[in-house]
């Protein structure tokens, strides 16, 4: 119990000093405004989102506050509603590429011989791949799906993250207590996993949240060129729907407006809480 407690303390200052600074806070405003919205989306939207509310095309008003579209669905809620799917795919797409970049980083800067230069070539081979085009061949072969989604972004986009956590795990291993460990019979695992990754854990959150903008960028563009899952209510749907419905044509700048916005925001929130993580990391070390 005194081990739980002892946990959340420490995430709670880091909390606090990373809302310290004002991108930090910033970040933190926006990222939670964000969760918050997916989390209470049943109860923060006015309508069902795949209902008909309203006339087809309505302009915004008191009762539908962004219009409606071609079919008379509020486009508010769906607003709400898609900000689960982006976020279920940033996020999962981000735990992923960050979980496969801190293994291959940590063995390959621990195993710094054979082993090492092996993962590192292959990681030289990941980042050459081009990751949209190559979402764009994998959609149009297989039943797009958002689980195919997250895999492919996970798979394609953790070769960065390997790279930076390979070079701190080479700096770390030098140092006294990892001498210490060795000396006390722990196993590699150990050192590897109880030793040196809670000294670069605010550096993995780092990448983790730079992974998961890449993840609600990359989804909403695929969304967009039409080679998403349309049974996936998102912004990137909403925005493909905008564009195959004629609102750009018809003046209807609010339906394709809102969820570019809110990808934007998004996006900005979670750089900032990088930054702010960042700033956070950069003090711990030279303390």
């Amino acid at each position: 119990m005194s081990q739980v407690s002892r946990f959340l303390s420490s995430r709670w200052n880091d909390l606090r000093l990373i809302a310290s600074t004002t991108t930090g806070k910033a970040g933190l405003v926006l990222t939670l405004f964000f969760l918050l919205m997916a989390a209470l989306a049943p109860f923060l939207s006015p309508y069902s989102p795949n209902v008909s509310s309203g006339p087809a095309y309505a302009v915004p008003s008191w009762a539908h506050p962004l219009g409606t579209d071609d079919i008379g669905e509020d486009l508010l809620s769906q607003l709400i509603w898609g900000s689960r799917g982006s976020l279920l795919i940033g996020i999962s797409a981000g735990f992923l590429s960050t979980l496969l970049g801190v293994t291959v980083g940590l063995t390959a800067g621990y195993y710094a011989a054979r082993t090492g230069e092996a993962l590192m070539r292959l990681t030289d081979v990941m980042l050459v791949l081009p990751l949209l085009p190559f979402l764009i061949v994998v959609a149009a072969i297989f039943p797009s799906s958002v689980l195919l989604v997250i895999v492919v972004i996970g798979l394609l986009s953790w070769p960065w993250t390997a790279r930076v956590i390979r070079s701190q795990t080479l700096t770390l291993k030098t140092r006294p207590f990892v001498d210490a460990s060795i000396l006390s019979g722990m196993s590699d695992l150990g050192i590897m996993f109880r030793v040196l990754l809670p000294n670069m854990m605010a550096l993995v959150i780092l990448y983790g949240v730079f992974s998961a903008v890449t993840a609600v960028v990359v989804e909403a563009g695929l969304d967009f060129i039409g080679l998403g899952s349309i049974t996936n209510l998102s912004w990137g749907i909403m925005l493909f729907f905008s564009l195959s419905r004629n609102a750009m044509i018809r003046g209807l700048w609010w339906w394709f407006l809102a969820p570019g916005l809110m990808i934007a925001l998004v996006g900005t929130g979670f750089i900032l809480l990088g930054y702010g993580i960042e700033e956070r990391y950069k003090l711990r070390v030279e303390q």
